[in-house]
């Protein structure tokens, strides 16, 4: 009798074991699930992070070119306006007073 009811017992300890096993088998799964999920969001953010970075740098290529564009076109500008000045100042008579006020910048 004393065996029976030790085998019993001993039954019931596995049965716990086992149990508990699944659990936390199916924790460890559940994880590594999580972690994997995890993994490729890093991933994606990561790849948009690049993304963003190149379109940084593109943006800021653009912006440095449209400046360097302006630039030159102010300096035309003001090219331009001292060859008209030049050419007003001889088109008009020897005698002209000195101009007083000169346009620039």
């Amino acid at each position: 009798m004393e065996q029976n009811e030790d085998l019993i017992r001993l039954a019931g300890v596995v049965e716990e074991l086992l149990a508990s096993f699944n659990q936390l088998k199916q924790e460890k799964s559940d994880l590594l699930q999580t972690l994997d999920e995890r993994e490729n969001f890093i991933k994606q953010l990561q790849g948009s992070i690049t993304r963003l970075k190149d379109e940084k740098a593109d943006v800021s290529q653009r912006v440095t070119g449209i400046l360097s564009a302006l630039e030159n076109w102010e300096k035309d500008q003001d090219n331009e306006g001292k060859k008209s000045s030049k050419e007003n100042a001889s088109e008009s008579s020897p005698a002209a007073s000195p101009q007083l006020f000169a346009m620039g910048s």
